[in-house]
């Protein structure tokens, strides 16, 4: 039978040793992963404490450095630089996720480090930071703000060209999310037919974003916000309005006279030269007896203005009518006002009333009014001589 033997002591020192290299070094292994962050933080030893918080670190066992390397920065304060392990803690912070603790630490550390190597650095992953928190545009904006205006404080502070490209990249990415949420709030208020702060909006949009792509349908917005918000005012508005449409459409026509929204704002446009003669007539109409006829006078130049500019027949034909009847009811308002007043104060109403009627007569002989007219200024005549013959 063949057997196995051992020569001598030697040999077989030699096998258990390169048995056992592998065990201890598992054992080491295994010694070294049973430190948790919780025994380090026990430890009174500062360079066991910063060797493990390093090496976690650069193995990107951030979630364990963290807390280690935040004592450390607190024990070591005063006694020693804490400048890379401050980096390193803003920086785990940042790879852990914890955006607002880094934005934080990483500004704090360009304060304090003002002559680092890493200063600009962590200025703008101090910028970086609150981009990583800036939301989808449909939600609240704070951190978008909070990330231009870091990143704009870091290019006015950017000496050198390394992270100045990435940055300004950066910024029009968040411009532009910034200028969607402009816009769909603008359009939210359309929607929901609230025409006056639409309009305003969309002006603040082009205002605040002048290169927004959406320019063209923004100012085409801005007029028919402009319409529909005028057609819901008050008669007494409206007229100054509808002319605010008008002046609009200009500026729409002017900067975009090829637009494809040109023929829709070109009926706005045409509609509001005539809604501002109609709303003109309604709110003199609806005015009070003492400013009828200044509300009257209102509508006959707003009248003037407009008709050059309206070409439908039946339109202009309507705006003939509500002249003519204009004409006829300051004829009448002037004599009512005098006979509400006493004998002594009829007189001015009673001559306006006389003016007024010759302007009717001369303008409208044929008039549908007629009758009723001359039988106002037959009495108001009468009156008149009964008043001057007293007197």
């Amino acid at each position: 039978m063949k057997r196995f033997t051992i020569h001598s002591s030697r040999s077989l020192f030699s096998v258990l040793r390169t048995l056992m290299l592998p065990v201890v070094g598992g054992l080491l292994l295994l010694i070294s992963a049973c430190d948790t962050p919780e025994k380090v933080l026990k430890s009174t030893d500062i360079e066991y404490k910063k060797a493990k918080a390093i090496s976690w670190y650069n193995n990107h066992e951030y979630y364990k450095a963290i807390p280690v390397l935040e004592e450390l920065i607190g024990l070591m304060k005063g006694r020693q630089s804490t400048e890379d392990l401050y980096y390193m803690y803003a920086d785990a912070n940042f790879q852990q996720g914890d955006y607002l603790i880094s934005a934080y630490h990483f500004k704090n550390y360009y304060d304090l480090y003002p002559t680092s190597d890493k200063a600009e650095e962590c200025l703008f992953m101090h910028a970086k930071s609150y981009e990583m928190l800036s939301p989808k545009p449909e939600l609240d904006q704070t951190y978008t703000n909070k990330a231009m205006e870091a990143y704009q404080l870091f290019l006015n502070s950017s000496t050198s060209p390394k992270y100045t490209h990435e940055a300004n990249d950066a910024v029009i990415v968040l411009r532009k999310k910034l200028e969607k949420k402009a816009l769909n709030a603008a359009d939210l208020y359309y929607r929901t037919s609230n025409f006056k702060a639409a309009s305003v909006s969309y002006a603040n949009v082009l205002k605040d974003f002048p290169d927004i792509e959406e320019s063209e349908r923004i100012t085409f917005m801005i007029m028919k916000s402009s319409y529909r918000y005028a057609q819901n005012s008050i008669p007494a508005r409206k007229s100054e309005r509808y002319n605010l449409v008008i002046k609009n459409f200009k500026e729409f026509k002017y900067k975009f006279g090829n637009s494809k929204y040109l023929v829709e704002a070109s009926q706005y446009e045409q509609m509001a030269h005539y809604d501002a003669v109609k709303s003109a007539f309604d709110a003199a109409e609806e005015a009070p007896a003492y400013q009828k006829e200044r509300s009257f006078n209102i509508f006959f130049n707003e009248s003037e203005a407009q008709k050059p500019y309206i070409t439908d027949k039946d339109e202009l034909e309507d705006i003939r009518k509500w002249e003519e009847r204009g004409r006829f009811l300051v004829v009448k308002n002037n004599y009512q006002l005098s006979e509400e007043k006493k004998s002594n104060q009829k007189l001015p109403h009673l001559e306006q009333t006389v003016k007024t009627y010759y302007i009717f007569v001369d303008k409208y002989p044929q008039s549908r009014y007629s009758k009723e007219a001359e039988r106002i200024f037959k009495n108001t005549t009468e009156q008149l001589s009964k008043l001057k013959g007293n007197g």
